[in-house]
């Protein structure tokens, strides 16, 4: 999206719906690869009450299983989006250069 787009969308009402839902994606990384059960908080923005998103977001992404995969730096991918993780001591958290 460019300025002028930004600036145009500044003037039309906006409806932001969010919503909670489950996912499934691909977790990989230190060697490893599996697919995976995630949350995440999807952010949808629609403009002047259309039907169709004008933008779609996640935040709080959570991995909703466990393994064995020893600790150290992850990505998710789901719904074309990669997330980058760090494992430590057995939990997936998001790194700080993640938007989700």
């Amino acid at each position: 999206m460019n300025l002028f787009d930004e600036l145009r969308l500044r003037d039309i009402a906006m409806t932001v719906t969010k919503e909670n839902i489950p996912l499934r994606g691909t977790l990989r990384g230190e060697g490893y690869e599996r697919t995976c059960r995630l949350k995440a908080l999807r952010h949808t923005m629609y403009a002047d009450e259309c039907s169709e998103p004008t933008c779609c977001s996640y935040s709080r992404c959570v991995i909703e299983d466990s393994d064995n995969f020893p600790d150290g730096e992850y990505e998710v991918e789901f719904e074309g989006r990669k997330i980058p993780l760090s494992k430590r001591f057995g939990h997936y958290i998001p790194r700080l250069s993640s938007s989700c």
